[in-house]
Parts: structure tokens; sequence; C-alpha cells
């Protein structure tokens, strides 16, 4: 049986955490048995709350900025939002708050590249090819405000509207940027 104030607490710590923590030193720390520290670490894993990293034989621990965000890092294209993404006809993409592309659908992939070759390049490069943020960037508004923004950018081929709404954090911060991108031809 899960324990809600356990789980509450074993979160805070690795939130709390500068850097990953190893699942002996969470036990330790807290005053409970390492396979009950893990038991609360699988089902925080679960739930997109933590993620861990392999260092040798050992996995190491850390709090998650936001779950949506990581389920967009992760590219599971078995989860069910990102399958629904990927069936759109507009384009759907992700911003980091560095203007740095994590995450597309396959319709921005058939405008645009793969993502893989694209992940971490700045939106404006590669959608605008220009050398900086664009002057109208809802993106940037949007990080800005932390409420949903739109533009409409006119260009001979056709007009692209562009509707922004933030991915939060569980603290309220603005941690990344959805795009939708809608391509009407003149």
């Amino acid at each position: 049986m899960i324990d809600k104030k356990t789980e509450s607490r074993v979160l805070e710590f690795i939130t709390n955490s500068r850097e990953p923590i190893h699942n002996t030193e969470i036990a330790a720390a807290l005053g409970i048995n390492r396979v009950t520290a893990s038991k609360y670490l699988s089902v925080l894993h679960s739930k997109g709350l933590v993620s861990f990293k392999n260092v040798g034989m050992a996995k190491v621990w850390q709090a998650v900025e936001s779950p949506i965000l990581q389920t967009f890092i992760e590219n599971n294209t078995q989860d069910t939002m990102i399958h629904t993404l990927n069936s759109l006809h507009d384009g759907v993409c992700v911003l980091n708050k560095n203007m740095q592309i994590v995450w597309l659908n396959k319709e921005m992939e058939k405008r645009h590249g793969k993502l893989n070759s694209l992940k971490g390049r700045h939106c404006f490069d590669v959608f605008h090819e220009e050398k900086e943020i664009c002057s109208n960037c809802p993106t940037k508004r949007t990080f800005e405000t932390g409420k949903k923004d739109r533009a409409l950018i006119r260009k001979k081929e056709g007009n692209i509207e562009i509707t922004t709404s933030p991915l939060k954090d569980n603290k309220g911060k603005t941690v990344a940027v959805i795009e939708i991108v809608r391509v009407t031809k003149k």
C-alpha cells in the first residue's frame, strides 16, 4: 500500500537535492528501508514526477521539471498525447526557454526535417531562417507573461498562424511553450 505522506517526503527530498541522488541516500536521509525507497521511486517515476539515469550498475534519481515536458523530451510514441499530436494536420512543436526545439509532431517533420536532426536548434533558424528571435514572436511573449498568445506571419506563399500555450512546472513557472502552427494558402 502506498502512503501518500511517504511518497510526498520522497518527492520533496529529490526536488530539494541539487544533484541526482541514489536511492540508498534517499532511504538513509528519510529513515526508510532501501526497498521501500525503491518502491516509492517507481511510483513517482510512473507518474512522471522523477526520472533516473543509470550510472554504472546504479540508478540516480532527480525530480522532473515538468511531467508534460518530460513526455516530450522522451518522445514516447506510445504515449496517448504524443500519438494524438502526431495525428494532427497542424504543425505542433515544443520549445524550451532558450527557443530551442524540444519536440516536433509528424506534420512539422514533413515541413522542416526529422526531430533528431533539429532537436536543440533554435526555432527562428529552422522555421524562419533568421539569426535571432523574430520581432513578433508569440513564444517569447508567452515565456514573458505565462499566458497564451498568437501571431500571424504573412508570406508570399501563404499565411502562418502561430498559437502558443505555456507548459508550466508544479510551481507555476513557464518551462516550455507549445506552438500550434497552421499554414493557409493565399
